[in-house]
């Protein structure tokens, strides 16, 4: 095992390749070099290893790994296909754990004698979805289940995971799911089980939110911590309750916040070294052009059957699309829905009221038209066609809220580089303090617009050379109101 020196971004690390079994309780069988008579057969490939970039975010079902080898002892000859990669990175007292599954090999070179190539990783489970269909009716597949938590439940048990050849369930990851308000009937057409959840996604009420003010926009993603099945405001939620003081419980989903400072590092300070940030990007700040032209802010939502209209006895004007904005409006028409207030937001200040009027008014203009599609309901019984209309209806607002909750969430970007922190998860949250560029007074005051609380929608941990840094890709949907004076 490599060993630590003395830096904010310094990590011990370790690499172990195991060797597939078809016997799940046997004891694992490892990689090991061939040795000589100075140097006996050992597991610990961590020498091998080049870098390792590891990535996860709030729309990925799984985690990534690229491990770079350069391979001088001919250790390419005992990889087969999917031996597990067991990655351990430890500082101090803390330390995270990755067994990924390698499945490519990818830009293979040779120099001399040596080997240079990159093991492409993923999580095991991503694998088994890609065999692992859902076909039939959501009452047989999952009888009382019908509520999106025990359907979830359901599906990653009995397809993901299954049972071992000795009849066992094998026990899955942590799961921390958010359940649906409403109820889910649908018939699976041979669709992947993570597909399956992203259909749930998409049609799923949080509970708790009321008929007049029904959020949606729910994501499904894997962290270290485990699945996740969430919307967006209820991750908004729960940074807003994250606490320094907090220790990370993988057990609970609890997470612990950090606080990070965009600052000069310091000598011999290397304990706040750690929480200061390295480099920070803005992309595209401030770009509503692309937003008028994808008609982010806003625009018209419909969903129809399109199969046949009529196993939804659609009346005219259920036809009548919902029009949508999450800007200032003059109130004048009544039939245009401002969803801004009917979000969770982690400030308070909507950006878009920020704008020039005249820039304001163009962003507000109902412009592009959203279509989503009924599932198919040839085998209903068409008993109740007031219930049919409701559905109709829910699915074209549900649709427009979804794209406008995720449009909003991006309203404030931010790319931050900082010392590697296995610890910060996507889906949760991060503090962040950035200096204004200009003092005032003698004093240079914190950027109240940029600083903050954020969602961390992507993780990416790059080692190299007994370094690790954490690159984040942060999310802010208002400001404060302080920053608008």
């Amino acid at each position: 095992m490599a060993s630590p020196t003395e830096s904010s971004n310094d990590v011990a690390f370790s690499l172990k390749i195991r060797i597939p079994s078809e016997n799940p309780s046997a004891k694992p069988t490892y990689v090991t070099t061939k040795g000589d008579a100075n140097n006996p057969p050992a597991s610990e490939l961590a020498n091998f290893v080049l870098s390792v970039d590891l990535r996860e975010g709030i729309n990925s079902a799984a985690i990534y790994a690229d491990i770079a080898i350069q391979d001088s002892a001919g250790l390419i000859q005992y990889l087969k296909g999917s031996e597990t990669f067991e990655m351990k990175f430890t500082r101090g007292k803390d330390a995270a754990g990755y067994n990924l599954t390698a499945y490519n090999i990818d830009s293979r070179s040779r120099s001399g004698n040596s080997d240079v190539y990159i093991i492409q990783c993923v999580q095991t489970e991503f694998l088994v979805n890609e065999v692992r269909n859902v076909f039939g009716s959501s009452k047989v597949l999952f009888k009382k289940s019908s509520t999106a938590k025990g359907i979830i439940e359901t599906l990653m048990k009995d397809y993901i995971y299954g049972k071992d050849k000795n009849g066992n369930q094998i026990k899955p990851k942590n799961m921390f799911i958010e359940d649906s308000k409403n109820t889910h009937q649908f018939v699976a057409t041979n669709w992947r089980v993570f597909d399956t959840i992203y259909w749930l996604a998409k049609h799923s009420v949080r509970s708790g939110s009321s008929d007049s003010a029904a959020q949606n926009g729910f994501l499904f993603w894997q962290s270290r911590l485990g699945y996740h099945f969430k919307s967006v405001d209820k991750m908004i939620q729960e940074i807003k309750e994250q606490k320094y003081e907090t220790v990370t419980n993988p057990q609970t989903g609890k997470a612990r916040l950090y606080r990070y400072r965009y600052e000069p590092k310091k000598s011999n300070d290397e304990t706040n070294d750690r929480f200061r940030i390295d480099s920070i990007v803005f992309p595209e700040d401030k770009n509503f052009l692309l937003a008028l032209r994808n008609g982010s802010f806003a625009g018209f939502s419909v969903a129809f059957d399109p199969s046949e209209f009529s196993n939804s006895d659609l009346s005219p004007e259920t036809f009548a699309p919902v029009t949508y904005t999450f800007g200032k409006t003059d109130g004048s028409n009544k039939k245009v829905i401002n969803f801004w207030n009917k979000m969770e937001h982690l400030e308070s200040v909507n950006p878009v009221d920020l704008f020039e009027d005249g820039v304001r008014a163009m962003v507000n203009y109902p412009r592009r038209i959203r279509y989503g599609m009924l599932p198919n309901r040839v085998f209903d019984k068409n008993t109740n066609k007031s219930k049919d209309k409701k559905q109709y209806s829910e699915l074209a607002y549900l649709q427009a809220y979804e794209h406008i909750r995720m449009t909003t969430l991006k309203n404030i970007q931010l790319i931050v580089k900082i010392p590697g922190n296995l610890d910060l998860y996507p889906g949760y949250g991060i503090e962040i303090v950035i200096p204004e560029t200009v003092d005032k007074g003698g004093v240079i005051p914190k950027d109240v617009k940029y600083g903050g609380r954020y969602l961390i929608a992507a993780v990416r941990h790059l080692y190299d050379n007994n370094s690790l840094v954490t690159e984040l890709l942060l999310y802010k949907d208002s400001i404060k109101k302080s920053a608008t004076k």
